[in-house]
């Protein structure tokens, strides 16, 4: 058997009602739901093609509170490959501002807390930093404009640090900078960018957040 991820039935997950777009953690607890009701399924075009389970992804943005920058890398166009397949193309070369990726079962299942579990993995398997803090969860992104979207569920977080922070080429990540919000928001919003639909979605709760710090 390959790789499984931690997913949630959509009837489950949803049963207060579906929405579009970002939705704060304290208009809906949907860490208590996915906690008292995930499983594991074996991931494949099998389970990208099934509407009725919805994949968990945490979506972790890196800040420097201090200098009020935010870190944005672009998918890179290499083709490394992952769990044996080559990765997929749709994210090549897109800006994007979440670091993150399947709560899988090798690694997250049996932990208390397979969310936070899985953020940390990411995190050090996708960037280098000194010190890993604990990022803070501020929602649920979901987004069934497409396909990939339909069949997954974001829950966005942010990770405060002062240090530098590089991308881990050899994972698929390239060109990873700070930015001030002023950039970043051009980088973003100009349309003359690539930009993930996660990070389109997303970009405006972080850089709320970045403006009160």
């Amino acid at each position: 058997m390959g790789k499984e991820a931690l997913v949630v039935k959509r009837d489950v997950l949803f049963r207060d009602g579906e929405f579009q777009g970002f939705l704060p953690l304290e208009q809906r607890d949907f860490i208590s739901v996915i906690m008292a009701n995930h499983f594991y399924h074996e991931r494949g075009d099998l389970l990208e093609n099934n509407r009725d389970l919805q994949q968990v992804i945490p979506y972790i943005w890196i800040v420097n509170p201090e200098k009020k920058q935010v870190f944005l890398y672009r998918r890179s166009i290499n083709q490394n490959k992952e769990n044996g397949e080559f990765r997929e193309e749709r994210y090549m070369n897109k800006f994007s501002g979440g670091v993150g990726g399947h709560i899988d079962r090798d690694t997250e299942e049996g932990q208390s807390d397979p969310i936070m579990g899985a953020m940390m993995r990411e995190l050090k398997e996708e960037v280098i930093m000194q010190r890993y803090g604990k990022p803070k969860i501020f929602g649920a992104i979901n987004d069934d404009c497409d396909s990939i979207g339909r069949v997954h569920f974001g829950l966005l977080a942010v990770l405060e640090t002062n240090e530098d922070v590089k991308a881990r080429f050899e994972e698929g990540l390239g060109e990873g900078n700070f930015y001030s919000i002023e950039e970043a928001h051009e980088l973003l919003t100009s349309g003359r960018s690539e930009v993930e639909g996660w990070t389109k979605i997303s970009w405006p709760v972080v850089r709320d957040y970045l403006q009160k710090l």
